[in-house]
C-alpha cells in the first residue's frame, strides 16, 4: 500500500509538473536552441571577427571595447571554458553557442512576459514565434556579436519593471538596476533605457502627489528618490566600476577628456549619425523590414501593421500605463537609430520585445485561436520559412564572396607581401583565413588619421616604400585605385584625390589573374621577379631601391638627383642566384665633373664590402649611357647575393645626375 501511494504522488507530481507552464518553457527552449544551433552561420560579420580576433589573439588588456565592454571578456571565459572541456575550435564557435542560448533564453523569458501580462498562451506563443523567427534577433542568436546578450538583458528589465508596476519594492528595482547594467555593459546604447524606466517614476511620484498637500512638494520628491535610489545606485556602480576600472586601470587615461574621447569615439568619427534626412526615413523603412524578414519583410511587416491597426482599440482598454511605456520605450530607441544609423537590422533587435508586446496587447481582446491569431501564426511561419532560407544561404562558406576574395589573394600573397583593401571584412578575413597579417585598410588608414587624406596618403606610402624595400610583393585591390562613390562619400574624399597618392605606382602595376566572381587585383612585384625580368625602371618612383646622400631628387621618366658626398643607392632586399647572371646594365646620365662609380653585391649578411665590389669610369658625357658591368669574374660574385648597392659617383660637385634603369643580365 505505501509503495502504491508513493506512485500515486510521484504520479501526481509530475502531472502537475506537465500542466504547468514549466513544460512549454522547457520545450520551447529546446525547441528554439535546436534551430539555433543548427543554423550557426560559417560567414561572419566585421564585428564578429573583430571580437574572435581579438579574443584569440590579444592580451585580455586590450580586449575591452568602449561600446561593449562585457563582451570581450565574455568570449575570454567561454573560449577558456570549451577549451577546457576538450573543444578547441577557436572562438568563435563558443561565442555563437552562448549566443544561441541566451536567443533561446530570451524568447522563453518573453513568452512568460506576454503570457504573465494578457493571460493568453496562444497569443504568448505566436509572438513568441514572432521574436524568435525575425531576421535580426536569429541571425544574430548564431552569429558572435552582441545584441543577443544585450537583449536577454533588456528582456529582464521589461519583465522587471512590469512585475514593479503591480507589486513596488526596492528589491525589484535593485533587480532592475542590474539587469540594465548588463544590458548597458554589452551594449552601450541601452543607458536610453533609463527614459521609460524615468516615465514610470515620474508617473508614480505623480501619483502620489494626489494625496499630498501642494506645500510639501519637496517631501513628495524627497521620499520618491528615497525610493528609487536602490535602481540607480546599482546601475552606475554597476556600469561605472568596470568602465572606470578599464579607462584609468587597464587602458591608463589620467584625464576625463582622454577617458571621454574613448567613451565616445564612435560618435567623433562622423561616419554615423547627422542630419534627419529623407534617405534615413527611406533607411528606416529597409531596417525595419529586414529586421522581421529577407527578402518580404516589408510585406509581412505591412500584414502585421494591418492587424496592428484592426485590433488597436483593444490596446487602450487596460493596461494604459505599460502601453505608454512601451511606446516611449520604441519612441527613445527609435529617435536614437533613426538619427544614427537607421538601415543597420542589428540596432532594431532591442526595439523588437516592445514592438512585439504592444501587438500582444492589442490582441488580447480576441477569441483564443480565432482568426487573427491563426493569421498572425501563419505570418511568423512564413518569416521563419524565408529566413530560414536566407540565414543557411548567407552563413554558407563556399557562396562567400570574401573568402574566395581572400583565397584568390592568398594564391599570390606570400608572408610578407603587403595587400591594400579599401575597407570591409577582407582587413579580417585575410587574418583569419589566410593567416596573412601584412595588410592596411583604406578604412582603417583614416580612422588613424583623423579622417586627414593627405597624411592617410603619405601614410599608404611609406607602407609601400617600406614593403618594395624589404623586397616583397605589393598587392592592390581595384577599389583602392577607384573606389565606389559611397566609399569616397563616407570618407569625404574625391577620385583625384586617389588618383595623385597612387599615380606614381600605376606604369609599375600588373593585373594579377582572379576568378570571374572576384573584382580585379594588381600587383607592385617583389624585387626578385623585377630583377629576374626587365629589372628596374624609374620612371615615377624608386620601386623599393632606398637613397642615400642626395638631394632634389625627382622623377621625370627617370630618377633625377643632386649627388652629394658619397651617394648611393641600394636595392631591395633580394636573394639572387649569382650563377644565373653574367652582367648588369646600369644606365646613368652624369653632369657633374666626377667620374668614379662603384657597384657592390652583399653576401646573406647584407653587409657592404670594399672586397665585394666592382669599379668603373664614367663616360665624359652628359647623355644618358648604358655601362654594362661582366659579374662572371667578379670576386664574390657567388652564391647568394642579397644586395645590391650603386656608388653612382664618389663626390658631387653640385652637378646633376640620372639613373634610368638597372637590369641583370642572365
Amino acid at each position: 500500500m505505501a509503495i502504491s501511494s508513493t506512485k500515486q504522488i510521484q504520479h501526481s507530481r509530475v502531472r502537475r509538473w506537465i500542466d504547468s507552464r514549466r513544460l512549454l518553457f522547457v520545450m520551447l527552449f529546446f525547441g528554439v536552441l535546436i534551430l539555433y544551433l543548427s543554423t550557426l552561420t560559417q560567414v561572419h560579420t566585421f564585428d564578429a571577427l573583430s571580437y574572435v580576433i581579438d579574443v584569440e589573439r590579444k592580451p585580455w588588456t586590450e580586449i575591452f571595447h568602449p561600446h561593449h565592454l562585457a563582451y570581450g571578456p565574455l568570449g575570454i571565459f567561454t573560449l577558456t571554458v570549451g577549451r577546457a572541456l576538450g573543444f578547441d575550435d577557436g572562438a568563435a564557435i563558443s561565442m555563437q553557442f552562448v549566443n544561441a542560448i541566451a536567443g533561446a533564453l530570451g524568447v522563453v523569458l518573453f513568452f512568460s512576459i506576454v503570457w504573465n501580462v494578457t493571460r493568453r498562451g496562444d497569443i504568448a506563443l505566436v509572438v513568441s514565434l514572432l521574436l524568435a523567427g525575425s531576421y535580426a534577433y536569429w541571425y544574430y542568436a548564431i552569429e558572435v556579436e552582441v545584441y543577443t546578450v544585450a537583449a536577454l538583458f533588456l528582456l529582464s528589465c521589461l519583465g522587471l519593471l512590469i512585475h514593479y508596476l503591480k507589486s513596488p519594492s526596492r528589491y525589484l528595482l535593485v533587480l532592475l538596476g542590474l539587469a540594465q547594467s548588463g544590458a548597458v555593459l554589452f551594449h552601450q546604447t541601452n543607458v536610453l533605457f533609463c527614459v521609460p524606466v524615468l516615465v514610470v517614476y515620474l508617473v508614480e511620484t505623480y501619483r502620489s502627489s494626489q494625496n499630498v498637500d501642494h506645500r510639501n512638494v519637496f517631501s513628495l520628491f524627497s521620499a520618491s528618490l528615497r525610493r528609487w535610489y536602490p535602481y540607480a545606485l546599482t546601475l552606475a556602480f554597476i556600469v561605472g566600476v568596470p568602465y572606470l576600472f578599464v579607462g584609468l586601470g587597464v587602458s591608463g587615461f589620467r584625464s576625463w577628456d582622454d577617458l571621454i574621447a574613448w567613451l565616445t569615439q564612435y560618435a567623433n568619427t562622423g561616419w554615423w549619425g547627422g542630419p534627419v534626412s529623407l534617405n534615413k526615413w527611406y533607411g528606416l523603412g529597409v531596417g525595419w523590414a529586414e529586421t522581421f524578414a529577407q527578402p518580404d519583410g516589408a510585406l509581412l511587416g505591412l500584414l502585421l501593421l494591418g492587424l496592428f491597426v484592426v485590433h488597436l482599440r483593444g490596446l487602450f482598454r487596460e493596461s494604459r500605463l505599460l502601453t505608454g511605456i512601451l511606446c516611449i520605450w520604441l519612441l527613445t530607441y527609435g529617435s536614437f537609430f533613426l538619427w544614427w544609423e537607421p538601415d543597420n537590422i542589428e540596432f532594431w533587435i532591442a526595439s523588437l520585445p516592445p514592438l512585439l508586446l504592444l501587438f500582444a496587447l492589442a490582441l488580447r481582446e480576441t477569441r483564443p485561436w480565432r482568426y487573427s491569431i491563426v493569421m498572425v501564426l501563419a505570418i511568423g511561419i512564413t518569416s521563419g520559412v524565408i529566413n530560414y532560407d536566407s540565414i543557411n544561404r548567407r552563413g554558407d562558406p563556399t557562396t562567400d564572396l570574401q573568402r574566395v576574395i581572400v583565397a584568390s589573394i592568398g594564391q599570390y600573397a606570400h608572408t610578407n607581401d603587403l595587400v591594400l583593401v579599401p575597407d570591409g571584412l577582407l582587413e579580417l578575413y585575410l587574418p583569419y583565413y589566410e593567416d596573412h597579417d601584412k595588410f592596411l585598410s583604406l578604412n582603417h588608414v583614416l580612422f588613424e588619421h583623423g579622417g586627414n587624406w593627405t597624411q592617410a596618403c603619405t601614410a599608404i606610402q611609406s607602407r609601400i616604400e617600406a614593403n618594395l624595400q624589404a623586397g616583397s610583393a605589393v598587392i592592390i585591390a581595384d577599389e583602392i585605385l577607384r573606389p565606389p562613390p559611397t566609399l569616397l562619400a563616407r570618407h569625404n574624399i574625391t577620385q583625384s584625390q586617389i588618383d595623385v597618392c597612387f599615380v606614381q605606382y600605376q606604369p609599375s602595376l600588373e593585373a594579377l589573374t582572379m576568378p570571374e566572381v572576384v573584382p580585379p587585383y594588381h600587383q607592385i612585384p617583389r624585387a626578385q621577379e623585377i630583377a629576374s625580368s626587365e629589372g628596374w625602371q624609374f620612371m615615377t618612383f624608386s620601386m623599393g631601391w632606398q637613397a642615400a646622400n642626395i638631394s632634389s631628387d625627382t622623377f621625370e621618366e627617370t630618377w633625377q638627383f643632386v649627388p652629394d658626398n658619397d651617394p648611393s643607392f641600394t636595392s631591395p632586399l633580394l636573394a639572387l642566384d649569382a650563377k644565373r647572371y653574367r652582367a648588369i646594365d646600369i644606365r646613368l646620365a652624369n653632369e657633374t665633373n666626377a667620374r668614379d662609380a662603384q657597384l657592390f653585391y652583399a653576401q646573406p649578411d647584407q653587409q657592404i664590402r670594399e672586397e665585394y665590389s666592382m669599379r668603373w669610369m664614367l663616360e665624359p658625357t652628359s647623355e644618358a649611357t648604358t655601362y654594362r658591368l661582366d659579374l662572371q669574374n667578379a670576386h664574390g660574385w657567388e652564391g647568394v647575393i642579397a644586395r645590391l648597392r650603386v656608388d653612382p659617383v664618389g663626390n658631387g660637385d653640385g652637378g646633376s645626375m640620372q639613373i634610368e634603369s638597372i637590369r641583370l643580365i642572365p
